[in-house]
């Protein structure tokens, strides 16, 4: 979701009935988060190299997943009423009872519901034979600007975790290796700080590599993105 809010559009309107500002995502935040839980519970895990992904395009957003569809359930037929046919039932149990699931077999439902209630189209559904894609249209800009109360603008960036931030703080100028940035955060562990500070920053969007088309170059080094650069200029400033 963090990847969504970077990198879409944020809407807002004044509403008659409160005479303040309402905004949100220029496709609904509900349904995309049902979306991508969606994608992972019906994932099927055991196609070990492939992976679940979103893809952000210009008149589209793209969530899939290594899957099928069950035999009772069609592209066109999802979007009636059904019943719930997890690919993974004990994946679909701990959704369930985390909450992320609300309801057995109404995730598509309440992606449509979410769609109306801001106005944008449903999505599309479809198999391309190895994958299960839900598609999102984009709104245009002729959309927003029927509105004159309506605008968009880019959400501005925010590290998405403490342990981010603190990156984005003691980084030092041009690139560094992975145990240099470890030594000036005062941490030891090279495995938990991969996972807490170096793969959430690539992620989002704060770390760039040295060598990006070789991940586990033996000279690897990382340094702030401009994005980083910019927040930390502006955090300084006021």
């Amino acid at each position: 979701m963090a990847f969504f809010f970077k990198h879409l559009n944020l809407g807002g309107k004044i509403t008659n009935h409160s005479l303040q500002r309402e905004e949100h995502l220029e496709v609904p935040y509900k349904a995309l988060r049902e979306a991508l839980i969606n994608s992972l519970c019906h994932r099927q895990w055991e196609k070990y190299n492939l992976t679940n992904s979103i893809a952000i395009y210009d008149d589209r957003i793209e969530i899939a997943n290594p899957g099928i569809f069950p035999p009772q359930i069609t592209p066109e037929s999802i979007k009636e009423p059904h019943e719930s046919y997890p690919y993974n039932l004990k994946i679909a149990e701990a959704l369930y009872k985390s909450t992320y699931l609300e309801n057995w077999g109404s995730g598509a439902k309440r992606i449509m519901d979410a769609c109306r209630e801001q106005g944008v189209e449903e999505p599309i559904w479809r198999w391309d034979g190895g994958f299960v894609i839900v598609t999102f249209k984009r709104p245009t800009d002729e959309m927003s600007n029927d509105d004159p109360s309506r605008t968009q603008v880019r959400l501005k960036y925010d590290p998405s975790t403490t342990q981010v931030r603190k990156l984005i703080e003691i980084m030092p100028d041009g690139y560094a290796d992975m145990k240099e940035i470890m030594e000036l955060c005062g941490l030891k562990s090279l495995k938990r700080f991969r996972e807490n500070y170096i793969l959430p920053a690539l992620a989002d969007g704060t770390l760039e590599r040295l060598y990006p088309d070789q991940p586990n170059h033996p000279k690897q080094k990382y340094g702030l993105t401009e994005v980083a650069k910019d927040w930390e200029t502006n955090k300084s400033q006021k």
